[in-house]
């Protein structure tokens, strides 16, 4: 004979069983939720640390090559800037940087012929340089003016082109010049004396070998 409580019996022993099978299949997500964030902080703590240090190592150590390779690379500058400055000869060079200086002019003749007056003078030039000369340009300019007076008049001017042979350069110690100024009688009131006339000397430009 059947027992008609056995089905209620199997139903209500069934449902703990169903709530089990619900149980342990909400606590298997939870346990994986909790190793993939294990694994995602030792990922931040372990390999990801490791990877900024390396890089960040890396990083020094290219800097560091950086900064001797510049410290490497200024000997050489510094070697190519002394060895420029040892002797660098200028195709020509100005009034300022020729170290050559008028030290003395002097007027020992005037001479009038028909409309024009000539006034020769003499000028001295000292090479106080470091260069040797081939080749040196002169200006030279003379003035109308009256014995013991401050004032004078520019009459005429004149250049002078000294060029050296190669045996007989413009070394050191002083050379002199004489010069010849011609201007129309018009360009001047003076009298034909060398005390009525003044001249100046510059130079223009030196040609150093």
């Amino acid at each position: 004979m059947t027992d008609p409580l056995r089905p209620r019996d199997r139903d209500a022993n069934s449902t703990p069983a169903v709530g089990r099978r619900r149980l342990l299949a909400a606590t298997v997500p939870a346990l994986l939720a909790g190793c993939l964030v294990e694994s995602s902080e030792g990922s931040a703590d372990g390999t990801g640390g490791e990877t900024g240090a390396g890089e960040a190592d890396a990083g020094g150590a290219e800097t560091d090559g950086a900064t001797e390779s510049l410290s490497d690379g200024d000997e050489p500058a510094a070697q190519s800037e002394g060895e420029s400055d040892e002797e660098s000869v200028p195709e020509s060079v100005g009034p300022d940087g020729s170290g050559l200086v008028v030290t003395a002019t002097e007027i020992f003749e005037v001479t009038t012929d028909g409309f024009e007056t000539t006034v020769r003078a003499r000028f001295t030039v000292e090479n106080r340089g470091r260069f040797t000369y081939g080749t040196v340009l002169f200006r030279v300019d003379a003035y109308a003016t009256r014995p013991s007076s401050s004032e004078r008049e520019a009459v005429g001017e004149t250049y002078v082109r000294q060029q050296y042979t190669s045996d007989d350069r413009f070394v050191d110690g002083t050379e002199q010049f004489v010069v010849d100024i011609t201007f129309r009688n018009s360009a001047s009131a003076a009298r034909a004396h060398p005390d009525w006339y003044e001249v100046d000397a510059a130079v223009r430009r030196a040609e150093p070998v």
